[in-house]
């Protein structure tokens, strides 16, 4: 209890600190673990995550017990990982890890309002393969790779569209205790096969997970629905159905990335590259702007199914700055472009077209007249173009111009 007769947890968040120097604004995230907050470092002036475990699950005693592990994360660093900058306690000797803290919204949440174009997929599953090839080249596995866990940041000057999170916490806790409470480390519809029946995980799974989360971004459709035990028999059973209306080249890499077999799935650096590929195919060849943020950020408007279409997306998308990446040019566009005339160039082109047809129609006239005068015996006639209609415009002048020096000439 407090002096406000409240304990810790249920205080105003604008009243807690926590270590002293944390200063809580308000609580971003809640899972079967933790709790997750937005914080402001008042040593550093800056804000940060607060990941708050719930007692059950790990304690201030637990990370300090695993300090070898917290080096080996707070170690790590690349542009698509949240950082892991210290691990602390509250008041109630519950463990906090302090996380670097991303504005802006994550894959599940983008989910909601419908599928993803295929460009920003490839964006995404590029950021985060890397990541992971990044992670497993240092001895980590992630474990729960799951939409919730790939922050799509609001601000994208470094180039990286999502980030992922939540890395390492298998390594933290104590898997015997989880084991004992009933709870599995992992999201239950991202598992893969070995982690649904219990086998040893690696590498593999992290890509077979990241597979599943690529398919429910290009369609909308989580695979594996329901409860843990339902997702997991689901699991065991069947192998993810990849729709055969998907492009061919998304449908041949999703298909190896959830392989049953995990020596059967490619490596996460191999993903990295071919999704790398498939994104320098379909973005935009435009300059740098703020088309793909928006598409990862912002629900797609509703009854407009085109918006989901990669043509569609293309238009937003601002050209992805990556290495080797040669983004080609829309053939049908090119093509109508060079062969549309400015609007000037038109108004001339029809008044040189004009002057042709009237000089075409004035030699017609003076070969008609001359037929006639050689056919008249020499007989002559005061008005010989008196029958024709007047015209206007150019060839009027013209034919004007013609009765005026047929009339005054002599015999």
């Amino acid at each position: 209890m407090n002096a406000t007769g409240r304990t810790p947890s249920e205080a105003a968040p604008d009243a807690r600190r926590i270590a002293r120097r944390y200063h809580l604004l308000q609580r971003i995230g809640s899972g079967g673990m933790a709790e997750v907050y937005r914080a402001h470092d008042e040593l550093l002036g800056r804000d940060v995550a607060l990941k708050v475990f719930r007692r059950e699950f790990a304690s201030a005693d637990d990370l300090r017990r695993q300090k070898g592990e917290v080096r080996i994360l707070a170690n790590l660093s690349h542009p698509s990982l949240v950082t892991l900058f210290d691990t602390t306690s509250d008041e109630e000797g519950r463990g906090v890890l302090v996380l670097e803290f991303v504005d802006g919204t994550d894959a599940g949440a983008r989910l909601k309002a419908g599928p993803l174009p295929s460009p920003a997929v490839a964006a995404l599953g590029a950021d985060v393969a890397r990541a992971l090839a990044y992670i497993h080249g240092r001895g980590v596995v992630h474990r729960d790779i799951a939409p919730a866990n790939i922050l799509l940041p609001s601000a994208t000057a470094s180039g990286v569209h999502a980030k992922l999170t939540d890395l390492g916490i298998a390594r933290l806790i104590d898997d015997a205790r989880i084991t004992s409470t009933g709870f599995v480390i992992g999201t239950a519809s991202y598992l893969s096969p070995e982690q649904a029946a219990g086998r040893p995980v690696g590498p593999p799974s992290d890509v077979y997970s990241l597979g599943l989360v690529l398919l429910e971004c290009l369609t909308g459709t989580r695979e594996f629905p329901g409860s843990g035990v339902e997702s997991a028999v689901a699991r065991l059973s069947r192998d993810p159905e990849v729709p055969e209306t998907l492009d061919p080249e998304w449908r041949r890499l999703i298909r190896s990335m959830v392989a049953r077999e995990p020596d059967h799935r490619p490596t996460a650096a191999a993903v990295a590259d071919q999704l790398a590929g498939l994104l320098a195919r379909d973005a935009a060849p435009a300059a740098a702007g703020e088309g793909l943020e928006r598409t990862l950020l912002l629900p797609s408007p509703e009854g407009s199914p085109e918006a989901h279409e990669p043509t569609a997306a293309t238009a937003l998308l601002p050209g992805f700055p990556l290495p080797g990446a040669r983004p080609e040019p829309a053939a049908p566009r090119t093509t109508a472009t060079t062969s549309r005339i400015p609007r000037p160039l038109r108004g001339l082109r029809r008044g040189i077209l004009g002057i042709l047809l009237a000089c075409v129609a004035l030699i017609v006239v003076v070969i008609a007249i001359a037929l006639g005068t050689m056919s008249g015996g020499g007989q002559s006639s005061s008005d010989p173009v008196k029958s024709y209609p007047a015209v206007g415009g150019t060839l009027g002048d013209h034919l004007k111009q013609l009765e005026h020096d047929v009339s005054n000439s002599g015999p």
